[in-house]
């Protein structure tokens, strides 16, 4: 029935190992290295991400810090321009309240002065005015 050569089942078995051998060689351990080295490539990439993202998270809290100090400079630097400017307006004003000072007391020297004049042209006028008046009304 079944005839079963022991010389070709041997064959077979050498051919077999043969494969092995050479499929191990050419395809399994080229292969298995190729998984491998690709599972370290991931690794380290991820291990790089980490760092790259602390890193990133470090960079944003130095940026954070360098804005605040920007904004606080910015602020000092306005305020100390607002300073000037309003010392600066200051001084204007009082200037120009002194000149304006002084010019209102010519203004009252000079009135003063003609008052006095006035008075006196009145005074000098009037014993006319009460002579003139005298005749008005005896003219009446």
């Amino acid at each position: 029935m079944l005839d079963i050569n022991t010389a070709l089942m041997g064959l077979v078995a050498l051919i077999f190992i043969f494969l092995i051998i050479v499929l191990d060689k050419t395809l399994y351990k080229p292969l298995l290295s190729f998984m491998k080295e690709r599972d370290d490539s991931i690794r380290e990439d991820q291990e790089k991400a980490k760092k790259n993202s602390s890193n990133v998270s470090h960079l944003e809290k130095e940026a954070q810090k360098i804005i605040h100090e920007a904004k606080a400079k910015a602020h000092q630097m306005k305020e100390e321009a607002l300073n000037s400017i309003k010392s600066e307006a200051q001084e204007k004003i009082e200037a120009r309240k002194k000149e304006l000072e002084s010019a209102y007391e010519a203004f009252l020297n000079e009135l003063e002065k003609e008052k006095v004049e006035l008075s006196a042209k009145i005074n000098e006028s009037l014993p006319s005015f009460n002579n003139a008046l005298k005749t008005k009304l005896s003219q009446i």
